[in-house]
């Protein structure tokens, strides 16, 4: 797929977001489709993977770079498996946190995955989606994914498919920025067009636009994330986010597709029979950016 899909229809009155669960299934497909290609092509995720590898180099106190390599190496796994390996950021740390044991990585970017074959080949590393698995029931100790559930099209799907391959008894790690907590959503256009601030949009003299973004993004955004589960169906998602609307355009979560919220996953995993923890608390940083650990 080189093109982005035009079809793609508002079936919120207020924006265009839809369940993931009970929503439309062509309009979904289409979605996943128009997102496979953004992910996983070398043209379509070019600029995306700029972007990353310019944040690993800047890391704050807070990132999960500092503090979740230790954390799993703590739990003394003898196998992992990351959802999102992308360049093999984490297992670098992972290795220098002592971890030698077994870690696979999956990635929907054959070139990414081919990459890292060369370069870790001690490691294991499959071109694979979060929702098919290339894994046996009750595989890995550990299954993590950092800033990735919110990427997702599927987020259920993928979250039964992680505790699929896990081990009674494992663990899985998610670390993912909560939209509903925060009241934003960056993939989500504000107003008439997609610069970033309505104090950037007055600079610039657009005024009513700057006073719209105003509105939506103090009122309607954090209103609409709050009861979008309650109205549109479990695990909303985003059918228009900036990064296909606005392809030449690229900056952090702007290709965020599941509205993530701490709650919905903690509540999701309640259903299931598994427990929750939160290793790094649930204020400050880990507020807004969820770091929840499942026991299966």
């Amino acid at each position: 797929m080189n093109e982005i899909n035009s079809t793609l229809k508002p079936v919120s009155r207020k924006f265009n977001w839809l369940s993931s669960v009970s929503g439309d299934s062509i309009i979904l497909s289409e979605l996943n489709q128009s997102m496979s290609w953004f992910y996983g092509s070398h043209d379509g995720r070019k600029t995306y993977q700029e972007m990353l590898e310019a944040n690993n180099n800047n890391i704050n106190d807070n990132s999960d770079i500092n503090w979740l390599p230790q954390y799993i190496c703590s739990l003394q796994p003898n196998s992992i498996l990351e959802v999102g390996c992308s360049s093999g950021r984490m297992y670098r740390h992972l290795i220098n946190h002592g971890y030698l044991k077994n870690y696979c990585g999956i990635e929907v970017a054959e070139h990414i995955i081919n990459k890292n074959k060369i370069l870790y080949p001690q490691a294991k590393w499959e071109c694979s989606s979060a929702y098919e698995i290339p894994y046996k029931n009750e595989s890995f100790d550990i299954v993590f994914s950092t800033y990735v559930l919110e990427h997702l099209i599927y987020p259920e799907k993928s979250l039964h498919e992680m505790m699929r391959v896990l081990q009674p008894g494992g663990y899985l790690i998610l670390v993912f920025p909560d939209f509903v907590s925060v009241g934003r959503l960056p993939s989500q256009q504000m107003g008439f067009s997609p610069i970033e601030s309505a104090f950037k949009k007055l600079r610039l003299g657009k005024i009513i636009d700057a006073i719209i973004s105003l509105y939506d993004s103090r009122i309607r955004l954090p209103y609409a994330l709050k009861t979008a589960s309650q109205r549109l169906g479990p695990f909303p998602v985003n059918l228009s986010p900036i990064c296909l609307t606005y392809p030449d355009i690229m900056d952090a979560d702007i290709d965020a597709i599941y509205i993530a919220s701490k709650d919905e996953i903690h509540n999701w995993a309640s259903i299931n029979g598994y427990s929750v923890t939160y290793p790094k608390g649930k204020e400050g940083f880990f507020r807004l950016h969820a770091c929840m650990s499942i026991q299966k």
